[in-house]
């Protein structure tokens, strides 16, 4: 019963949305630029040599973004707001703000 709530409620979370906090770092430093270790200079180098942008929450964990073409290079090495749908440990940005 509780493995069936447990994939009822990741379902609902994909299906209606999150919201997750944290800062946008590279594929390649991933949670060394995170929250109050934002670094925009690296973060803006390494997706430009083929990196992808990711989520680095509060936390250290590392979320991967779907559509990286959502982030732009506005938002890299910044404190950002994702709202979109988590499937995994992943997300796909709905909408991003400082």
């Amino acid at each position: 019963m509780k493995k069936l709530l447990l994939a009822l409620s990741v379902a609902a979370m994909g299906m209606y949305g999150a919201e997750l906090k944290g800062s946008i770092s590279d594929s390649g430093c991933g949670a060394k630029h995170g929250p109050g270790k934002e670094n925009a200079g690296c973060v803006k180098g390494c997706i430009a040599k083929g990196g992808s942008p990711v989520l680095v929450t509060a936390d250290g964990k590392v979320i991967k973004i779907h559509n990286a073409d959502a982030v732009t290079e506005k938002y890299y090495g910044k404190a950002v707001t994702i709202t979109g749908s988590v499937t995994g440990d992943s997300v796909h940005v709905e909408k991003i703000s400082e």
